[in-house]
């Protein structure tokens, strides 16, 4: 079957929720067919177990990995059988309440040829809040003040605001730098022009590696409020100076960081042309 949509949602440790959004997914309303593809990432048999909800789906695949291969080639492993025009890369935490979500993102996507990246409002469940998944493109500089005493410096504290996009009206329809992939929506030959996530990376800043790629091949990212979807409102690399050395993940944030800055060494701000 040819489908429009593949949505991939890389899983760990999160099968209830993950079997909530597949639960919304399945009342989606569409004019269109699409696929949902699980990778779990987990390693444990438990919620291997509870991912089984899943397999009353006809449009679900669901590939249980032995060992944890990381963000990166797990979204990559979930494209590689993805069969959509467009693939919605999808954390396991979000779902989609409302019944036309899809239908609007890939509204938006055939009515505008030239963004290559979509993202809509995110909604924390705890508090009601607007999750910030829009970012300027990272200065590892800021990336390291804004969880020190640093920050509260005056002039730091401004970049550190304008880094974070503390100023962005989260309810307008705009191009940005880069927006955060617990929810992308892209094009499927682009995500294939550039051979998937960049593997350089374990967990995090494939994000802003892809869109700033996305921007230098002459493609637009979007944050797209009129769509809403809804997280937990927990991220892997929350926390200050003293969480590094506490966290492994957070330490892993900071190892991508060092080979993003690396990577862009030389490069101009795509958007600044």
């Amino acid at each position: 079957m040819e489908y429009k949509a593949s949505i991939i949602i890389l899983d760990y440790k999160k099968s209830k929720r993950v079997c909530e959004n597949v639960k919304y997914l399945q009342n989606q309303n569409t004019a269109f067919p699409y696929e949902i593809i699980v990778v779990d990432n987990s390693c444990d048999i438990s919620n291997a177990d509870k991912l089984k909800c899943l397999d009353k789906y006809e449009n679900v695949q669901l590939h249980i990995n032995k060992t944890n291969v990381g963000y990166i080639n797990g979204n990559n492993q979930g494209a590689k059988h993805a069969k959509g025009e467009y693939l919605l890369i999808v954390n396991p935490d979000i779902v989609m309440r409302d019944e036309n979500t899809l239908q609007k993102l890939v509204d938006y996507m055939e009515a505008n040829p030239e963004t290559g990246i979509l993202g809509p409002k995110q909604i924390n469940d705890d508090d009601g809040s607007t999750a910030m998944t829009v970012r300027a493109f990272p200065k590892f500089f800021l990336q390291v003040a804004r969880r020190t005493f640093l920050r509260k410096l005056p002039i730091i504290k401004n970049l550190v605001a304008h880094d974070e996009m503390q100023h962005l009206d989260y309810n307008k329809t705009q191009e940005v730098d880069w927006l955060q992939s617990s929810f992308w929506v892209i094009r499927k030959d682009l995500w294939d022009s550039f051979g998937g996530l960049n593997r350089d990376y374990f967990i995090f800043m494939s994000d802003p590696d892809m869109c700033f790629k996305t921007w230098k091949k002459g493609f637009k990212v979007i944050y797209y409020p009129d769509v809403k979807v809804y997280a937990d409102g927990i991220r892997l690399s929350s926390g200050g100076f003293k969480a590094y050395f506490q966290k492994w993940t957070l330490r892993q944030h900071v190892k991508d960081s060092l080979k993003y800055v690396w990577n862009h060494l030389f490069a101009r701000n795509p958007r600044t042309k």
